[in-house]
């Protein structure tokens, strides 16, 4: 006894190496926009720039000290040093530094009172960020 053929209908099927080409191209499409992505973020961060301190910074003792220090610049770009705040005492600055140079700083203190022999915390203020240093009366 023979069991009757069923009919299909094949149109409207996708064959699988058609499947495979498709899902193949979407794949190769979100690689590619990952790869663009990354690359644009990487030269993002790669230009930036990074300042650290040279030294030891001092201040001289006494009524309104001058804060002597030197940063450098280990970045691929500029940075602006705006402030630097001893305790809870700030002096504007706002110098550039270029890629590879360093800043000698010697500003005043005004308003504070330094005791030689002491340390004192302090911070400057840079469109790169905050840095933390520690200066020496003497």
């Amino acid at each position: 006894m023979r069991l009757p053929q069923i009919l299909r209908n094949k149109r409207g099927d996708i064959s699988s190496p058609i499947i495979v080409i498709l899902v193949t191209v979407a794949a190769l499409a979100v690689a590619g926009m990952t790869v663009a992505w990354m690359a644009s973020t990487g030269a993002r961060v790669a230009n930036q720039g990074s300042l650290i301190v040279l030294g030891t910074p001092t201040l001289t003792s006494g009524l309104n000290p001058t804060l002597l220090m030197t940063v450098k610049n280990i970045g691929t770009a500029q940075v602006n040093v705006s402030t630097v705040r001893i305790s809870t005492y700030s002096a504007s600055i706002n110098q550039n530094v270029a890629p590879g140079s360093s800043l000698i700083i010697s500003v005043i203190i005004n308003n504070f009172t330094s005791q030689s022999g002491q340390t004192y915390n302090g911070t400057l203020l840079t469109d790169a960020g905050t840095i933390a240093f520690l200066a020496y009366c003497q």
